[in-house]
């Protein structure tokens, strides 16, 4: 019969048995979070090896740590960290591939995780060269990797390790308190990291899309409470600004089948019917009944004939800047007779945008010349032309018909000026604004010409309630200063007034002379506005001018 001495050691060992058994399952068990690991399980790289066992590791082996320095703080791991000096603190550059077997580890994966490096702005104030990244630490080892939470991998089984006491049964019912209280708290820490098996049948099967499948995806039981993993984030709702890119403002007017030449070019189609002949006009000029009492055109016609043979010439520029010519062939003797009359259109839909360098070389050659023939009025004590703000900009570009050398630019029709830059408009004291550039430029430049309509501007430093009213129902003005956009332009994008900060402007109006005024359009609330380039018309509309006749060889002309 064994002594007292006996039972007490075996019973020690059967308390210690039981212990290193549940360490060795909580060690096989424990997942680690991925964002704590070396290795992204979804890059396609084959994971490190595995770390030694905790038996093989010596304390005197261990490196010993190395503090680095605390992590800056960040508002999202893909944007640049500030850290407390308020310096830019750029990602530690990568480790250089190596021609050894087993590749050096990436990154951890985590919140803590440095971005990728950003690349260096040739525009910034301080050079990238002025923030040196910290210095690796190479004696820190890597974090343990478990093979059990890769979504490819079979779960690996637990070999129960050889001790001492093999063989001998762990006594449940005499566990002590201590015991049980580590027992519960690995079952805790086991169970918070365990994923159900059927997620892992089918995240092996997203793991091998290659792999042939001739069954559909298991189902999930009504009762399942696992949650649902899209492949995709879905978009979220926002409510629609303002902003966006439907929005329509009152200048150029309207049209029927998508411009103002067209619609033209439909009344001169032979299915038109025509009362009278207006083609035949005694004593004045031969204006199409469409164009009579429109003021959104430029118009110019001219006839000819022979004996009693007769032919009525139209020429028309509109406000889009789309341009027609007519013909109508007909008799004197009967001019009215349908089957004597012949009709003929063809027109010019409205130009595209022009890019960067088009616009530049525009400015460079019309914008300086523009605002300094604004300039010239203030302080002289007189209005420029009738003293209306219109004349101002119509009389600028209508200054370089005295230099044969310099192309004509295009003249204003209506509230047209040339090239549009921007348009955009305001409602609800400013608290909805929607805009749109045009063109490949970036900034708006030093003699562009400005159009307001039934404007509202508040002043930015007067008492609350005060604001300028422009246009009644438009006003005109020359700016004549740079003004660039707070946010990046693009041709055909979305770009608030607001965004355009302050304009200088030389303005005149009846009542009031010429005077430079600042323009805060932050404090845009109500109305519409546009923006216009003074480009030269054959550059931007491919004719040196309107004329009852289509030039020669113009390219892109089109008929019905």
């Amino acid at each position: 019969m064994p002594s007292f001495a006996e039972l007490k050691a075996k019973a020690a060992g059967v308390t210690s048995a039981g212990a290193e058994k549940f360490q060795n399952v909580r060690d096989k068990h424990t997942s680690v979070p991925m964002a704590k690991t070396n290795w992204d399980p979804y890059s396609g790289a084959p994971p490190p090896p595995p770390p030694p066992p905790r038996s093989l590791v010596n304390r005197n082996t261990k490196p010993s740590f190395v503090a680095l320095p605390p992590p800056s703080r960040t508002s999202s791991a893909g944007s640049p960290s500030l850290s407390r000096n308020n310096t830019i603190s750029p990602a530690p550059p990568l480790p250089s591939r190596s021609s050894s077997a087993a590749p050096p580890p990436p990154p951890p994966r985590g919140k803590s995780a440095a971005p990728p490096p950003q690349p260096a702005h040739t525009s910034a104030s301080a050079s990238a060269s002025q923030f040196r990244s910290p210095p690796l630490v190479s004696g820190i080892s890597p974090p343990p990797i478990v093979r059990s939470t890769r979504p490819d991998s079979q779960p690996r089984r637990a070999t129960p390790t050889t001790t001492s006491t093999a063989g001998t049964e762990i006594d449940w019912t005499n566990l002590s308190p201590e015991d049980k209280a580590v027992f519960f708290s690995w079952l805790d820490e086991y169970f918070a990291n365990f994923t159900p098996p059927s997620n892992n049948k089918i995240e092996q099967a997203a793991a091998h899309p290659g792999a042939p499948s001739h069954a559909p995806p298991p189902r999930a039981a009504p009762n399942d409470e696992t949650p649902f993993i899209s492949q995709s984030k879905p978009a979220s709702w926002n409510r629609p600004q303002v902003g966006s890119h439907d929005f329509t403002l009152s200048h150029p007017p309207a049209t029927e089948h998508g411009s103002a030449a067209l619609d033209l070019a439909h009344f001169f189609a032979p299915s038109t019917p025509w009362s009278g002949a207006w083609y035949n006009a005694s004593g004045g000029p031969s204006i199409p009944p469409p164009l009579v009492g429109d003021s959104n055109h430029t118009f110019t016609c001219s006839w000819r004939s022979k004996g009693s043979n007769k032919t009525t010439q139209v020429g028309v520029i509109f406000a889009d800047l789309s341009l027609f010519w007519g013909t109508v062939d007909f008799t004197t003797t009967n001019p009215e007779d349908p089957r004597q009359v012949k009709r003929h259109a063809v027109y010019l839909p409205p130009p595209k945008s022009l890019g960067q360098a088009e616009l530049l070389e525009a400015h460079e050659t019309y914008g300086e010349t523009m605002a300094l023939f604004a300039e010239s009025f203030l302080g002289a004590g007189q209005y420029c032309a009738r003293g209306e703000c219109w004349d101002m900009a119509n009389e600028a570009l209508k200054y370089f018909a005295q230099y044969d050398y310099i192309p004509k630019p295009v003249p204003s029709i209506s509230r047209t000026h040339g090239h549009l830059i921007f348009e955009g408009k305001a409602t609800n004291r400013g608290r909805e604004m929607a805009g749109r550039w045009r063109g490949g430029d970036v900034s708006v430049r030093r003699g562009d010409i400005v159009e307001w309509r039934k404007v509202k501007i508040g002043i930015k430093g007067a008492p609350p309630g005060s604001f300028y009213t422009l246009g009644d129902p438009d006003h005109t003005a020359v700016i004549v200063s740079d003004s660039i956009p707070s946010s990046s332009p693009v041709d055909g994008g979305s770009m608030k007034p607001s965004d355009l900060g302050i304009i200088t402007v030389v303005e005149q109006s009846l009542g009031q002379l010429p005077e430079r005024r600042d323009y805060d359009l932050s404090c845009f609330e109500e109305g519409e506005m546009w923006i216009y380039r003074p480009v030269g018309m054959k550059v931007y509309l491919g004719v040196d001018d309107i004329t009852a006749v289509p030039p020669e060889g113009l390219h892109g002309i089109q008929q019905l």
